[in-house]
């Protein structure tokens, strides 16, 4: 293998490897455009109203229907009676831990794509031609071959069997 493949090589992996850390760190320094806290009722059916979901960013002590369900879809006397149907769960979820899931899964993405590189761009240096091999055939000779083989089967069946016949 060439040095300036191997330094081409070497240069791209430090900089995939860069490029990964940059990612990084913008991730853990990055605002929250998103919540990765949240509750959600699920609210069946109910008389003339149909079934819902509601989803909202409150603290855990305030995941219940008369905090999340807005606007409250029945009139004040039916509301306790609504809320006892609602099933509202409290959800969290780690954005970091998925984020650093999804680097580590592209950069062995990455690190297979630039092994598959090295391969293509040293195979050819690898593989030497073997003068002792044969040359690929065409139509015509593997046709030949197959009945010169056949032929010499057959004159090995005959033999044998003339070997036998004298034997006997």
């Amino acid at each position: 293998m060439s040095s300036s493949t191997a330094q081409n090589l070497r240069i791209a992996a430090v900089l995939l490897v860069f490029l990964v850390l940059i990612d990084v760190i913008s991730f853990a320094y990055a605002d929250k455009s998103f919540e990765d806290v949240r509750c959600k009722c699920i609210c069946p059916p109910y008389r003339n109203i149909s079934g819902h979901i509601y989803k909202k960013n409150v603290s855990q002590k305030d995941c219940n229907c008369l905090h999340v369900v807005e606007p409250m879809p029945v009139p004040g006397h039916d509301v306790e009676a609504y809320c006892l149907l609602c099933e509202c769960k409290y959800e969290e979820r780690s954005s970091n831990t998925i984020k650093v899931t999804i680097i580590i899964y592209l950069s062995v993405v990455g690190a297979l794509l630039l092994y598959m590189l090295f391969l293509l761009l040293v195979d050819p240096l690898i593989r030497k031609h073997d003068p002792y091999t044969m040359p690929l055939q065409n139509e015509e000779d593997s046709e030949v071959c197959a009945h010169l083989y056949f032929f010499l089967q057959r004159c090995k069946l005959e033999t044998s069997l003339f070997i036998d016949y004298k034997l006997t």
